[in-house]
């Protein structure tokens, strides 16, 4: 389900939110870095290999998304830089406000 208010990068359903995210595997520069039109940026600093870049990321959202590390998974993408994420929860509603206003904020950077 799509809530027009919402970023066409973010999608919530009854217990979950999906988000697009791009990698950037080997960054200086951890977390949010920017928002494109593809989705949220992520900089983490472990090298795309092994699933280290992976597990770092997952590791990153949550602590975005407010979440615990086993809420986060990767539908699509494990092995490219583009990925949809899934964060299940209680409260996706929350999750998906607490995503736009950081969004918001790096947008302002």
């Amino acid at each position: 389900m799509h809530d027009s208010r919402l970023p066409a990068w973010l999608r919530t359903g009854s217990n979950f939110v999906t988000i697009e995210i791009v990698a950037r595997p080997g960054s200086q520069r951890r977390g949010l870095l920017r928002v494109e039109r593809r989705g949220l940026v992520i900089g983490v600093a472990s090298p795309a290999e092994k699933g280290k870049a992976n597990d770092e990321l997952i590791a990153a959202i949550a602590g975005i998304a407010g979440v615990a590390r086993g809420a986060v998974s990767i539908l699509r993408g494990a092995g490219t830089r583009n990925k949809v994420v899934r964060i299940a929860s209680a409260q996706p509603s929350e999750v998906a406000r607490r995503l736009s206003v950081l969004a918001g904020e790096a947008k302002q950077r």
